[in-house]
This record gives structure tokens, sequence and C-alpha cells, in this order.
């Protein structure tokens, strides 16, 4: 009869191997992935405020559609309006870029499983945090 612990180990090395599997399946995932852009894309339709335009009076006669990228630059929102056909090309960029955060999140998922089956046998040490003033080299 096999001990206890040739079967954990058995059954960890099959984990692992599991892990080693999907990790390999993500990485192939990655090569497959596009330009990226950053940013969401949002499509208007306007009203051009003229009082004798169709456009005032139903509201299914408003201009557009318009396509407006936003993003984050230096903790600011930066806005450009772009002609359809780059808008098309924008996207598919940020759905690359979705995908991309996806599949990154999926390796950490697995790292973090393979982390546990590789080491099993170390058990969580107590961190104890020491005050001191650093720059001064006071202790």
């Amino acid at each position: 009869m096999m001990a206890t612990s040739q079967i954990a180990d058995r059954r960890r090395r099959e984990q692992l191997r599991q892990c080693q599997t999907e990790y390999t399946r993500l990485k192939a995932q990655l090569r497959e992935v596009g330009f990226i852009c950053e940013g969401s894309l949002v499509e208007r339709w306007m009203q051009c405020g003229k009082p004798n335009c169709a456009c005032a009076s139903h509201p299914a006669s408003q201009h557009g559609p318009y396509f407006q990228l936003s993003w984050k630059e230096k903790g600011k929102t930066v806005s450009r309006r772009l002609p359809a056909e780059h808008a098309t090309l924008y996207r598919q960029w940020i759905a690359n870029r979705q995908r991309l955060q996806s599949i990154i999140e999926d390796m950490h998922q697995v790292s973090r499983k393979a982390r546990r089956h590789l080491l099993h046998t170390e058990k969580p040490r107590k961190v104890t945090a020491k005050t001191r003033d650093i720059s001064s080299g006071a202790q």
C-alpha cells in the first residue's frame, strides 16, 4: 500500500502539471492578441443647434454617428473625435486590450495555484514590522 505522503506527492505533481499545461495554453493565446489601445470608444448622435434643422424637433433625425475615443493621460481625461473608418480599428484594439488583461488575470490565477503546489512544504512565516527611522539611522 502506498504511503499517504507518496499519494499526496503524486497528486501535487499532477496538479502542478495541469497548471503548467494551462499556463502554456494562456501563453499561446497571448501570441494571438493584436495591437492594443487604452481608453474607450463611444458613438454619439447630436443635435446641431440650428432651430430649423430636423434634429431640433425629431430626436431620430440627430446628426451622426460621431465616434469619440477617450483615455487618461497624466491623470486627465483626453478625448478625440475619430472618423468612422478609424473607429472600427480602435474598437478592435480596445477589445484586444481587454482580452490581454483577461489573459494576464488568468495567468495570475494559474500562477497562484501553482505556487501552492510548488511551495507546499513551506509554512507561512509571520512577518513582524519593526518601526524605525531609516533616514536618520536611528534604531
